[in-house]
């Protein structure tokens, strides 16, 4: 197995309070909170972004509608907002490298890491123009984010080849299904973030973070660090993984039942479910209980 420094982070719309509450209970280490989606008053959610600050790594973004977020304030407004939040000491800010409030967020950002980003919601640039891109958002910020859509497979190619190009830290990966493939490849590569959905997706081709974990585990990869919270993060990976695998495999079964009913077939196949336990080997007794959960959903499909 191979140990990387990826932070995998769960993207969180904040309307309520109840929304970071819900946040801080998931198996994630960091929860990027977007109050671009904010509809309560700031002073009624703040107690609960200084406890998130407290428990986990934090990101704070108020993601303007021209990079696909929510925002409908004026720029005025929004950096008025991420001076409110840099009070709280948050681990990091998220501001859109092109934005014209940048500048000054840089300069009030304390000890807060900055990560300069550029989104593009509808294709992926040339390489030259992704290059320019990062280059700007590595001479204003601690880290580049440069997230685009990919219309084809070697779109996400490009995005990925600009991990380690910049002098900064580099988050680059494609959305959109032909892009999928890179939220798993840049962390292999050394994205030093990535991020998953905990429940409502803020982007195309966005993971839930145990679709993510299955698919980093698969690839040998496991969370760094030694000790005893390193191997309570392992394990929340692989538990994980192992719901949204057993979830898959009882949505492959429900639509086994729907094509036996329709074919006249019988639920049972003694023949296949012993062939099922022997390949279990010394998960026998977990498979028996498997099989029959599956044998459940079939006869109701």
């Amino acid at each position: 197995m191979f140990q990387y420094g990826v932070l995998i982070c769960g993207v969180v719309p904040v309307r309520k309070p109840r929304d970071i509450e819900k946040a801080l209970e998931a198996p994630v280490t960091c929860l990027e909170l977007r109050l671009d989606y904010l509809e309560a008053d700031l002073a009624e959610v703040r107690p609960l972004l200084e406890h998130a600050v407290a428990r986990r790594v934090v990101i704070f973004t108020v993601r303007r509608r021209e990079e696909g977020g929510q925002w409908r304030g004026d720029e005025e407004g929004r950096e008025a907002l991420y001076r409110k939040l840099l009070e709280l000491n948050p681990h990091y800010i998220d501001v859109e490298a092109e934005s014209p409030i940048i500048g000054e967020v840089a300069k009030i950002k304390g000890k807060a890491q900055l990560i300069a980003s550029r989104h593009d919601f509808e294709k992926t640039p040339p390489l030259d123009v992704l290059s320019q891109w990062a280059k700007k958002a590595a001479a204003v910020g601690d880290l580049v984010k440069i997230v685009t859509y990919a219309k084809e497979p070697g779109d996400g190619l490009r995005v990925l080849s600009l991990i380690g190009a910049v002098e900064k830290p580099t988050v680059a990966f494609a959305m959109g299904p032909a892009g999928a493939y890179t939220r798993v490849a840049a962390a292999a590569l050394g994205s030093p973030i990535m991020y998953v959905s905990l429940g409502e997706a803020t982007a195309p081709g966005q993971l839930t973070a145990d679709a993510y974990y299955a698919a980093l585990l698969a690839l040998g990869i496991t969370p760094s660090g030694g000790g005893l919270p390193a191997l309570r993060e392992a394990l929340d990976w692989v538990d994980g993984g192992l719901m949204y695998l057993l979830k898959k495999r009882l949505e492959v079964c429900r639509d086994m039942g729907r094509l036996k009913k329709d074919a006249g077939l019988p639920i049972y196949d003694d023949v296949r479910e012993a062939q099922v336990l022997r390949r279990a080997g010394d998960f026998k007794q977990i498979f028996e209980l498997v099989v029959q959960m599956c044998k459940a959903v079939q006869l109701v499909a």
